[in-house]
């Protein structure tokens, strides 16, 4: 359900249904009302992950980035035969209206006393809430010998990604991570509880609005949203909820509005302590 609202309002070249109106039907399920969310500031989207690639000294080796609307950098770390290497990666992402996050990226690294430096084209192909495969190509000047050649820069990766917010004033208490949602603690496990699905519906929307808000914030801006509970069936520690939903977003690049609307269905499993969302539909 918030997979859908994130991505169809996001991402309209998916070719979900758009609409201008808002989702009409049936009235909301007892205790649920009609739930409404204006774009909040950007979110900076971190990451964590493992690539290999060419030249060999980034054959396997991990990575950190972070990206924060139009602008990221990448940190990259690896073993060679002359040493550890390290690098460094600016990236630049344009509004460009296509699925999928595409970066320019320049920089370099050391290893040993060596020295190279590249420019490359790269993309993140969403995978699911966090997932996202990593592609990259492009241009390297690498030492050889007593000279320095130019050679292919290739990487392809995984990373786990999750959006991040520092708070007027900064500090721990400043810093909100999608990676860090736990679910919350109880002295002794309980009953279902069906009246705590609401939170939990409001809980997965936010989770997926905000990885979405994160990831194509150089692309789109401007976001609103509703959504509402049409019906709601529990079945021991189980859950269905079908949710009708509607958002909006302004292309960055044109200045267009587009609009989608839609109906989907979550399903949520009771912990003992609450609902945790194990699936989404559309």
């Amino acid at each position: 359900m918030a997979l859908l609202v994130a991505f169809s309002a996001l991402q309209p070249a998916l070719g979900q249904a758009a609409a201008e109106d808002g989702p009409t039907g049936e009235a909301p399920a007892a205790g649920e009302a009609p739930a409404t969310g204006e774009e909040e500031p950007t979110l900076a989207l971190a990451a964590v992950g493992l690539s290999a690639g060419f030249p060999s000294y980034q054959t396997v080796a991990p990575t950190v980035s972070l990206q924060s609307g139009h602008f990221g950098v990448q940190a990259k770390a690896s073993w060679t035969p002359a040493g550890p290497y390290l690098g460094l990666q600016l990236r630049g992402y344009p509004p460009v209206p296509i699925p999928v996050p595409v970066f320019v990226g320049v920089g370099g690294g050391f290893y040993g006393r060596d020295f190279s430096y590249h420019a490359a084209l790269g993309a993140h192909v969403p995978l699911g809430l966090n997932a996202r495969l990593d592609l990259e190509g492009g241009v390297a000047n690498v030492p050889l010998l007593d000279g320095r050649v130019w050679a292919p820069h290739l990487a392809v990766g995984v990373s786990y990604a999750f959006p991040v917010e520092i708070a007027p004033g900064g500090g721990p208490d400043g810093l909100r991570g999608g990676a860090f949602v736990t679910a919350p603690r109880c002295a002794e496990p309980t009953e279902p509880d069906e009246g705590a699905l609401g939170e939990a519906v409001a809980r997965t929307v936010e989770e997926w609005l905000d990885s979405a808000r994160a990831t194509y914030g150089s692309v789109y801006t401007d976001l609103s949203y509703r959504y509402r509970v049409v019906s709601t069936r529990v079945d021991g520690d189980e859950a269905t909820v079908v949710v009708e939903y509607a958002g909006s977003v302004t292309e960055i690049a044109t200045g267009q509005r587009h609009s989608a609307s839609g109906e989907a269905k979550a399903t949520f499993v009771w912990t003992g302590c609450g609902w945790r969302n194990t699936d989404v539909d559309y």
